[in-house]
């Protein structure tokens, strides 16, 4: 009789375990990567805002899309690889690119894209380099 009420109680517990691992599983997919959220809030502080799916991080490649007027596009570009290096100099993960999309309207959709290799864009941010010797270097 005991071996019985000790069985339908280990299966409870493991049935109940399974659940609420299912219920952590899926609260832990909407957060956002750490450095998503890093550079949220630093672009946030120059008035930029940005989604989740602006943001891809994949084989070594950092990408940022921005949305913003034809006029600022330089600024803008300086922003995005200053805001991105400030957030790399806090992450342990390796990316060896970073990638700045930038999306205007003129009289239909445009687009600028401008590469920069990591290092270059940590010297950025880290004060080593001005934004014109930057700009010379990534060919912009």
């Amino acid at each position: 009789m005991i071996g019985n009420g000790v069985i339908y109680t280990v299966d409870i517990c493991v049935r109940l375990g399974v659940i609420i691992l299912i219920f952590l599983a899926g609260l832990n997919a909407r957060r956002h990567d750490p450095l998503y959220r890093s550079l949220e809030a630093h672009l946030a502080k120059y008035k930029q805002s940005i989604e989740s799916d602006d943001v891809t991080m994949q084989n070594g490649i950092f990408r940022l899309e921005m949305h913003g007027r034809r006029t600022n596009i330089k600024s803008q570009l300086l922003l995005g690889f200053y805001s991105i290096g400030r957030v790399l100099q806090k992450s342990s993960t390796p990316f060896r690119e970073v990638q700045i999309v930038i999306n205007y309207d003129l009289k239909e959709r445009q687009m600028v894209l401008a590469k920069a290799p990591v290092e270059n864009v940590l010297d950025l941010s880290q004060h080593r380099i001005s934004s014109e010797q930057f700009f010379v270097i990534i060919g912009y």
